[in-house]
């Protein structure tokens, strides 16, 4: 925690045995404060929302933000409501502050960037990243839902994902590409200017699953997940998917350890990736003059919010999504 801006952990601690109402504005720009909540048994950070702030999902169980109405005002809360975390939280939410604050970022990305770097710190060897989590969520709800139209060998031999392919399946005449999120909108990360780029004898479509954090007995943990494929498959096409999964990056994990649960927000979406649909590709950047050999890296994100999905899709391919797309 930074300087003096905020309460030592001995002084909020004590603030929190009060068991009153408490808030302590923390010196900077733009203003935000610490409160403390007794009758909703949470702590939070409280910040003005901007116009373009969207809902944020923090993916985790005891954190969780909102929107509320203070003064006339549009704020965001950043919300603890474990109270046996409380000492944790606080410094989570300090933290949250400091990116606000000190380095000039948006709620969001705070909140985004402070998690996912706590995150890295206390992730053991080989566990996936919150993003890879959904990433991979995505996959397997996808190739449960086409092993029952294709059949297991085909589905499970056709999932290249785990293998570092560009696309993340091979299917029957098309090759596809599985997207997730986890936000309100329909926003994918592109990891590089050749993934939406189809092979030379094969279109390529991209289905967009958009997914949120689910309570308990809702939708289903990634465990529960692969233990649902798992049953579906024997023999030599069930060791072919362990081999797989663990390319992947997956790990069982011990019993007592849930993991977070996911249900779907909305269904599945298919896109054909053709001329008319947004991407950035090697061809479209030399075209506009850029020396390619001086770009060594590209990430972007899409919005497919407002892009039309198609309509003319493959049959076997809407009805397996349609059956067994969402969770």
């Amino acid at each position: 925690m930074s300087d003096n801006r905020h309460l030592d952990p001995e002084n909020f601690a004590e603030a929190l045995s009060l068991g009153v109402p408490f808030e302590h504005p923390i010196a900077g720009h733009p203003r935000l404060s610490i409160f403390i909540n007794p009758s909703r048994r949470e702590i939070g950070l409280r910040a003005p929302r901007a116009s373009r702030e969207g809902k944020i999902e923090t993916g985790l169980t005891h954190v969780r933000c909102r929107s509320v109405l203070l003064a006339g005002r549009q704020h965001i809360e950043i919300v603890v409501d474990e109270p046996d975390k409380f000492a944790e939280g606080y410094a989570i939410l300090c933290l949250v502050a400091d990116r606000i604050q000190l380095a000039g970022r948006s709620v969001s990305a705070a909140v985004t960037e402070t998690i996912r770097s706590l995150g890295k710190l206390l992730r053991g060897p080989g566990a996936l990243s919150p993003e890879r989590e959904v990433g991979l969520f995505g996959e397997l709800v996808t190739l449960r839902c086409l092993i029952g139209y294709l059949g297991s060998e085909d589905a499970v031999g056709g999932w290249l994902g785990p293998v570092a392919e560009e696309h993340d399946f091979s299917l029957r005449e098309i090759d596809l590409e599985v997207k997730s999120t986890l936000s309100e909108n329909r926003e994918h990360w592109i990891s590089s200017l050749t993934q939406l780029v189809p092979t030379v004898d094969k279109p390529l479509w991209l289905v967009s699953h958009q997914f949120t954090g689910a309570g308990p007995g809702e939708g289903k943990t990634l465990a529960e997940l692969v233990a649902e494929v798992r049953a579906a498959l024997g023999g030599a096409v069930l060791a072919d998917f362990d081999r797989r999964l663990t390319a992947a990056g997956w790990r069982e994990a011990p019993a007592k350890v849930s993991g977070r649960r996911f249900r779907s927000r909305t269904p599945p979406v298919l896109y054909l990736v053709d001329e008319t649909f947004p991407r950035l590709t090697p061809a479209s950047l030399a075209s506009s003059g850029v020396h390619m050999s001086s770009i060594t890296e590209v990430r972007y994100r899409l919005d497919l919010s407002a892009v039309p999905h198609s309509h003319h899709t493959p049959s076997y391919l809407r009805s397996a999504l349609a059956s067994g797309g969402t969770v």
